[in-house]
């Protein structure tokens, strides 16, 4: 009971250790401590798994709280339960009262116990991640971590369930987050260079590395696209080159890979729901990455990816992607199913079908009578007809365009001559202009010779009918 007393409530400790701040009150405790902690002593090993403990004592509250599951000791605040009272007591000051003493001299983490301290100053600073799964090239810093990754990812064992969604986590904490981020909205960790907010410190640290860093070090190995996070990776080789989109929408007949896509796909096509504004026009999007796409390719003209073959440029990959199939390699595999028409995406088939054959063309000219299906083509048509505005001109002629497209038309017509008559110097767009040609042209010029000599042959023979004539009178 004095011993108790001494250290516990009067803190009576006389034995300090020489290599660390550690103090104790018997020099028992403190050749348990050097041994344990510097020498890397631990005699006592677990019959059940690969735990070693510096005493029988350890070894015991190892087999009774890991093997056994016995925590008798419950928090009064949560449904957290310990194998001994001391580690109730550290959950009800770090968790519930804030009390982190222990401060990281290299960044602002702070810790309940010295030893949550060296576990992050190794594994986040020291980079020193010493236990290794055997199924992928995971590394964690401690063994619960680990463990934590195989039941999860391996195992897919996740045994914790949200009250408000089908999500599921591998441990409370990991639900925690969700159920702050997702259903309260909390999330505390600002960027100090835009908007975002993220529920940890990790993911701020994320986004930090990866949009304003440019710090993407997860390369896919069959194209050029890279990742900050493994599992971002991961959905991109599955989605993109395995063709894996897990989470059908249960409206259309849409796929995605991941939850948050099919989310964003729900609100923004069925729901309408696009509550990012565009602060210069009346664009709207359902999220912050197609609105910043937006600002980059339309109020910026930031277009960095350039096709191979001519020169269109586009914001995305994606769409760079569409351009190559629809225009270089002719694949449009969407068909109407009422004319023949055929489109190199759902969005563009889904237009026509609207415009042409339902006569849905939502966007009126407020100039004329004019209405168009997209706010694109109302653009074009303003442009040209109400501003005169023809931005594009060709490179051969002085005419001038409000479209590619058009440019595109009047080259093809004007001055590329695909096809040319063999018995002059006619050539033409058209294979059709060939017979024209030949009907119109030359065989009139064969019948205008066939008709001279007729006439000629005919005034001959005449002439000599009206001589005989005259002789023999």
């Amino acid at each position: 009971m004095k011993l108790h007393i001494n250290s516990q409530h009067l803190g009576q400790k006389n034995h300090k250790c020489s290599n660390c701040d550690y103090v104790a009150y018997r020099k028992t405790n403190l050749t348990e401590h050097i041994n344990s902690v510097h020498l890397g002593i631990k005699k006592y090993k677990c019959s059940q798994c690969d735990y070693r403990a510096a005493t029988k004592g350890r070894l015991k509250l190892h087999m009774e709280s890991v093997h056994l599951g016995l925590k008798n000791h419950k928090c009064s605040h949560c449904d957290y339960r310990a194998a001994t009272k001391e580690r109730l007591k550290l959950h009800m000051e770090s968790v519930h009262l804030g009390v982190k003493n222990h401060e990281c001299s290299q960044c602002d983490y702070r810790a309940a116990t010295k030893g949550r301290l060296k576990i992050h100053m190794e594994s986040v600073h020291l980079g020193l991640k010493k236990h290794k799964c055997s199924q992928c090239d995971y590394r964690a810093a401690i063994k619960g971590r680990l463990k934590t990754h195989m039941e999860s990812v391996h195992l897919g064992l996740k045994d914790h369930k949200c009250s408000q969604c089908d999500y599921r986590a591998a441990t409370k904490g990991t639900l925690k987050t969700h159920m702050e981020s997702v259903h309260l909205g909390l999330k505390n960790h600002k960027c100090s260079q835009c908007d975002y907010r993220a529920a940890t410190k990790g993911r701020l640290k994320i986004h930090m590395e990866s949009v304003h860093l440019g710090l993407k070090d997860h390369k896919c190995s069959q194209c050029d696209y890279r990742a900050a996070k493994k599992e971002t990776l991961k959905i991109h080789m599955e989605s993109v080159h395995l063709g894996l989109k897990n989470h059908k929408c249960s409206q259309c007949d849409y796929r995605a890979a991941t939850k948050g896509r099919l989310k964003t796909h729900m609100k923004n096509v069925h729901l309408g729901l696009k509550d990012h504004k565009c602060s210069q026009c009346d664009y709207r999007a359902a999220n912050k990455g197609s609105l910043k796409i937006h600002m980059e390719s339309v109020h910026l003209g930031l277009k960095n990816h350039i096709c191979s073959q001519c020169d269109y440029r586009a914001a995305t990959k994606g769409r760079l992607k569409i351009h190559m199939e629809n225009v270089h390699l002719g694949l449009k595999d969407h068909k109407c199913s009422q004319c023949d028409y055929r489109a190199a995406t759902k969005g563009t088939l889904k237009i026509h079908m609207e415009s042409l054959h339902l006569g849905l063309k939502n966007h009126k000219c407020s100039q004329c009578d004019y209405r168009a299906a997209t706010k694109r083509r109302l653009k074009i048509h303003t442009e040209n007809v109400h501003l005169g505005l023809k931005k594009h001109k060709c490179s051969q002629c002085d005419y001038r365009a409000a479209t590619k497209q058009s440019i595109k038309v009047h080259t093809e017509r004007i001055h590329l001559k695909k096809y040319k008559y063999t018995h002059c110097d006619y050539n033409t767009n058209h294979k059709s202009n060939i017979m024209n040609n030949e009907n119109n042209v030359h065989l009139n010029i064969k019948v205008s010779f066939v008709m001279t000599v007729i006439t000629k042959h005919l005034q001959g023979v005449i002439l000599r009918c009206i001589l005989t004539i005259i002789i023999t009178v």
